[in-house]
């Protein structure tokens, strides 16, 4: 069974299949009569942010309850929804509620894959996922850890498992990255204790040395601003092995490099990604996006390996497909309204900001344009719900919201990271026109701005001051302190918000690699009962759209777990969900 076959048991309850084929494939791995490719793709179509499996991951812990298989695939779950609420931006870009929500799953997917660690004889994909998590986190190893072989639990116990282990040490090079925290010399010494440990066979050790070098590469375009280095390197990893030759085309375009170079690059690098199967990644988009017509001739191969991922589940190839078509017209590429509707419906915020732009785009009708947006909006987009909020009298009118909900998308936008936003709601509490109550929702007031407001505004103002927001700098140059204490500050005057209509920024580099940040065993059966309060049972993304409705306050529920605003708490009677105060964050 592929991936979209697993997940489609998944979503619709129909365990024992998917449970008995994931652990056959484990009896055999555990047996050598499997290679850990095999095992580790047949888990990896679950590192997703699909809100529809909750549900179906609650039915398959309930059937098969303290047995390795459903336990892994969980924790990638908790993975990809963590991956999801950080979104793709560098770490200084993310926002308040993506660092929370990150924290929160982060700590789900530790705690689920090293209880899974337990329940078998050799947890290979369990090892994975905590390394990934721990990536994640951003590497906590100094050089001396690293030429002293002190190396965390995840990556020993599976090494000392599996000795001719690729996988692993693949996530290790990863783990010790310059950008989160490691050092080119970092990986180098890695790679020379693999080599000199001679436990990897030739074409193995060939692929670790290219993904040492791609690395580098990376660093040194995206980073270190180092073009030529980025594209010498790049070459030497697409030589050793084809499928870099993704990261060449990546860094050609970066140091802007002739239409034939890049070309070459491209077709090299769709043929290996035919040959393996591999999705591409964010960065590979960003440069398609700032292609011109030379690429024309293999926009057929280009789109047919979009399409191709986006139908198997990776929702980043549709938002791709629809960016395409958003900044390329000319082009002429196919549509990508209904993978990217498929892919929102699970939950996937950059699909539905895309459509909410294709939309915009076409010239749809103005209904359906709001509807796009709000969607969107419901997803935690942060622009999408500074729209609503500056058009909130629309809104309101088609969707018969109630008047408290525009400080509701303001207070989401801000918390999005939109940094117009964060100076709005700072501003709305300077002026003591809104205060955070102690449930973390704004309330309108009129009155002398709270400590609390006056101490949360001022962190919204150098949020978005740190990425260069000049409203935000300028009202934080102004301020004397008096105006940062409850009994001396001035209430301030606010200026109209204006409106306007949406604009997709211009391709930027793209997805950069996620960068830094337990529950013990009793907890973690409980978190299984979670998603029973957090999916509809009646959800699935093959179905239209009045059939994937969702009862207000169940929705409701499940925006304010997924903002940060609710928490799941442990007590002997079950989950209860308690209030999340943002100005401790």
């Amino acid at each position: 069974m592929n991936g979209p076959d697993l997940l489609n048991l998944l979503r619709s309850g129909d365990i024992d299949p998917l449970h008995t084929h994931l652990s056959d494939l484990q009896a055999q791995f555990e047996a050598g009569t499997l290679h850990e490719r095999d095992l580790l793709r047949a888990f990896q179509p679950f590192q997703t942010s699909d809100l529809t499996l909750g549900d179906g991951f609650q039915k398959w812990t309930e059937t098969h309850p303290g047995t390795y298989a459903p336990h892994v695939a969980l924790a990638n779950w908790f993975l990809g929804r963590g991956w999801e609420a950080r979104g793709g931006s560098t770490s200084n870009h993310v926002s308040d509620q993506g660092w929370r929500s990150l924290d929160h799953f982060l700590t789900q997917t530790d705690g689920c894959a090293r209880h899974a660690a337990t329940l078998t004889d050799n947890p290979l994909a369990a090892w994975n996922v905590i390394g990934l998590a721990s990536n994640t986190r951003g590497c906590q190893l100094s050089l001396h850890d690293v030429q002293t072989q002190q190396y965390p639990d995840w990556f020993t116990h599976a090494v000392q498992d599996n000795p001719r282990t690729l996988a692993l040490r693949r996530v290790m090079l990863l783990h010790l990255r310059t950008e989160w925290g490691g050092s080119e010399e970092h990986m180098l010494t890695f790679v020379r204790q693999q080599q000199d440990a001679g436990q990897l066979g030739q074409t193995d050790m060939q692929r670790l040395w290219a993904e040492f070098h791609s690395h580098v590469a990376h660093h040194a375009q995206h980073f270190a601003q180092d073009h030529a280095l980025a594209v010498e390197r790049a070459r030497i990893a697409a030589e050793l092995y084809p499928l870099q030759s993704e990261q060449l085309l990546i860094a050609l375009t970066g140091a802007n490099a002739s239409p034939s170079e890049r070309l070459d690059a491209l077709r090299r690098y769709l043929s290996a990604a035919q040959q393996e199967n591999s999705v591409p990644s964010g960065n590979f988009g960003w440069a398609v996006l700032n292609a011109e017509d030379w690429i024309k001739p293999e926009l057929p191969r280009i789109t047919a390996l979009l399409a191709s991922a986006a139908q198997d589940g990776d929702a980043d190839s549709a938002v791709l497909l629809g960016r395409m078509q958003l900044f390329h017209p000319a082009w002429g590429t196919q549509s990508a309204r209904a993978v990217l509707e498929i892919a929102r419906d699970q939950g996937h915020t950059a699909a539905a900001e895309t459509l909410a732009y294709l939309s915009e785009h076409t010239s749809a009708p103005v209904e359906q344009r709001r509807a796009d947006i709000l969607k969107a909006a419901d997803l935690l987009s942060g622009e999408m719900s500074w729209h609503v909020y500056r058009q909130f009298p629309e809104f309101q009118r088609q969707f018969n919201l109630e008047p408290r909900q525009r400080f509701r998308y303001l207070h989401r936008a801000a918390d999005g990271g939109e940094n117009d936003a964060r100076f709005e709601l700072a501003q709305q509490l300077r002026a003591g026109n809104v205060e955070l109550g102690e449930d973390g929702l704004l309330r309108p007031v009129d009155t002398q701005p709270l400590q609390a407001s006056l101490e949360y505004a001022r962190h919204l103002l150098e949020r978005a001051a740190s990425t260069d927001h000049a409203p935000s700098s300028k009202a934080l140059k102004a301020a004397r302190d008096r105006d940062w204490q409850a009994g001396t500050a001035r209430r301030v005057k606010l200026r109209a918000v204006r409106t306007g209509p949406l604009r997709p920024e211009e391709p930027a580099e793209g997805r950069q690699t996620r960068v830094p940040w337990f529950l013990i065993a009793a907890l973690i059966f409980g978190v299984f009962r979670v998603f029973s309060h957090l999916a509809d049972r009646s959800v699935n993304p093959w179905e239209t759209q009045p059939q994937r409705e969702v009862s207000a306050e169940h929705q409701q529920l499940i925006e304010r777990v997924a903002a940060g605003e609710l928490q799941p708490v442990f007590k002997e009677d079950g989950i209860h969900f308690e209030p999340v105060d943002p100005r401790d964050h």
